[in-house]
């Protein structure tokens, strides 16, 4: 009998395509930051953000900038709208109110380019605002699943959060290029 995870794997497959699948996979299994940049850029597709992410890795550094702030921006109001206009239990009011209190303080962090100095409390922010806004029920073993049925973009968002570690990569571009993947996704959500 499959396990959860295994059927996760093949539902995932099943929406986004074995490739985008096989990419989320590949962005945390491989190493070289040429092999995490192409993963990356196929799970920004599937996000709907390629073309920003392109802007943000590729072009020349002053294009870049522009288009970085332009997101942390977009990041910063989208998130803050959907956390905002999120009903709590009375029990987590405290946390979505600490967690807006930090969006501001991780979003002022990343325009400085601060990227290994708030890493973690970025990922730790997108956890808290999952929980936010799904509750209890994004802490079960099968909401991952849940996730990929009710909603499949944001199943496969997720996935990348299940599988990108809490702890700053060695790399500096590889831990700026998670934090830009996550913007992305929740910039336009």
């Amino acid at each position: 009998m499959p396990n959860a995870q295994h059927m996760q794997k093949d539902l995932l497959a099943q929406m986004i395509g074995k490739e985008a699948a096989c990419a989320i996979e590949d962005l945390f299994s491989k190493h070289g930051e040429e092999a995490v940049k192409k993963s990356a850029f196929v799970v920004a597709e599937v996000f709907d953000s390629a073309s920003i992410f392109e802007q943000l890795t590729e072009n020349p550094s002053e294009m870049r900038d522009k288009t970085e702030k332009k997101l942390i921006k977009s990041f910063h109001k989208n998130l803050t709208l959907l956390v905002q206009k999120t009903w709590v239990e009375k029990c987590d009011e405290a946390l979505k109110e600490q967690v807006l209190f930090q969006l501001d303080g991780v979003c002022a962090a990343l325009e400085e380019k601060k990227y290994a100095a708030v890493y973690e409390k970025f990922m730790l922010l997108l956890h808290d605002t999952v929980y936010l806004l799904f509750g209890p029920q994004s802490k079960k073993d099968d909401f991952g699943e849940y996730a990929l049925r009710i909603d499949p973009d944001f199943g496969v968002f997720w996935q990348f959060l299940q599988k990108i570690s809490p702890s700053m990569p060695k790399s500096e571009h590889i831990g700026r290029m998670y934090i830009l993947l996550g913007m992305c996704f929740l910039a336009n959500y």
